[in-house]
Formats: structure tokens, C-alpha cells, sequence
């Protein structure tokens, strides 16, 4: 049971629909990410899922979220046998960056945050290793798993990218992750993502692998810290 404000707070907080109803709606889906946040924070979890308290976008995120859809670009090029070139990804880079419907909080100056985020890009296409002949399994699919028969509520999930029947998840980082604490902090992610992937193909995955691309002072870097 999720803890309740109290009920003057609430009330003045409260959206439309009522409580009671966001409640129900969350009990229906469940997602990796809501469910890591309830294990870390049920006050966190209460603020942004059920008060839906928005918060001003950070430039970090900002920066993910821009690094994120080029890579996105990128695998769904692949997947359609139609590659595209360093300048084309840098274009869908400054597209994506521009178009957000969020104002966003910067910490330093914007345009060396957009440079950094670039150099992210650039350093993962060039230590990945992975080809552009290689045909992905999906890209950005959404998958869902039923798991009522469980007494739990639908699984839902969207993976980044399969290769090879190897999951991929990409997350950028402001420092270089030590594996054996990212291993146990994406645990549920994870751990949700193999459910959703044997649902889907009926088959077990051939690994899981986090790529982190980092963001150091003066240059950037890419790993693959977890791997299962």
C-alpha cells in the first residue's frame, strides 16, 4: 500500500482523475522503471506517479534523452538495411535536440552541453565495434508480458535494441560505472526486461548488456559494464 500525503496536502495536490483512480490505473501496468522507483522511494514513486508533480527537465536528461534518439536513428537504419552517414546522424542529433516540449534547466552554457552530447555519439559509433551491415533483431520495440495468472499486474516494457538475441539498453553517465553496483542498482530492470523478451520470441535471451557512454572532463568514453 502506497503511503498517503496528509489530506490537506493531498487535496491541494491532488489531480484529475481522483487518487483513487491513478491508483487503479497503476495496479492495471507495471513498467521497469516505476517499479525500480517504488523499491528505492515510495515518497518519490507517491510525488511523480500518483501527485504527478512535474519537475523542470535537467540538462543531463537533456542530453540522454537527445543521444538516446540518435542511437535510435542509428538501429532503426540498420534494421532497414539503409545505413546512414555521420553527417545524417548528426542531423536527427540536432533535431532531436531542439524539439522538446520542456523547458530545460542548464547548468552551464547550451552549447557545450549539445557539443558534449555529440561526442558521446561519435565515441560510441567508434569503440562499439558493432557494424552497420548488422541487421538488429528489434529496435525500440514495446513488448508486454500478462502476468495476472500470477496475482501481479501486465509487464510492459520498451527495448532499446536486440542483437543477436543479445538485449541492449543505453544510458549515458557523467561517471565511469562500476559494474558489480550498476549489476545490482538495474537488477529489476533487467530482470524485467528477460521476462519481456521470453514472452515475446517464446525463447531465452542470449545475454543482457548495459552501454553506458560517459561523459568525462575532457573526453568521452563508452562501456559495456554488466553483461548476463
Amino acid at each position: 500500500m502506497i503511503a498517503v500525503l496528509d489530506p490537506d496536502v493531498a487535496s491541494a495536490i491532488s489531480p484529475s482523475p481522483s487518487e483513487t483512480e491513478i491508483l487503479a490505473r497503476l495496479q492495471q501496468t507495471v513498467s521497469p522503471s516505476r517499479l525500480t522507483l517504488f523499491l528505492q522511494c515510495r515518497l518519490k514513486f507517491f510525488f511523480r506517479y500518483v501527485a504527478r508533480l512535474a519537475k523542470p527537465k535537467t540538462a543531463a536528461l537533456h542530453v540522454g534523452t537527445s543521444v538516446h534518439a540518435v542511437l535510435k536513428a542509428w538501429n532503426k537504419a540498420r534494421w532497414r538495411e539503409r545505413p546512414l552517414t555521420l553527417t545524417q546522424l548528426h542531423q536527427e542529433y540536432a533535431r532531436a535536440w531542439v524539439e522538446t516540449d520542456e523547458p530545460v534547466t542548464w547548468e552551464n552554457d547550451e552549447g557545450e552541453q549539445m557539443r558534449t552530447g555529440w561526442r558521446l555519439v561519435e565515441t560510441y559509433f567508434r569503440e562499439s565495434k558493432i557494424p552497420e551491415s548488422l541487421k538488429p533483431d528489434a529496435v525500440e520495440v514495446p513488448v508486454e508480458a500478462e502476468l495476472h495468472t500470477h496475482g501481479l499486474p501486465t509487464l510492459i516494457g520498451v527495448l532499446d535494441l536486440v542483437q543477436g538475441g543479445v538485449i541492449i539498453d543505453f544510458k549515458t553517465s557523467s561517471t565511469t560505472p562500476n559494474p558489480e553496483k550498476v549489476a545490482h542498482t538495474t537488477e529489476v530492470q533487467t530482470s524485467s526486461y528477460a521476462v519481456l523478451y521470453r514472452e515475446a520470441t517464446g525463447q531465452r535471451e542470449n545475454g543482457l548488456e548495459l552501454h553506458h557512454l560517459v561523459k568525462l572532463k575532457n573526453r568521452s568514453s563508452s562501456s559495456r559494464p554488466s553483461r548476463r
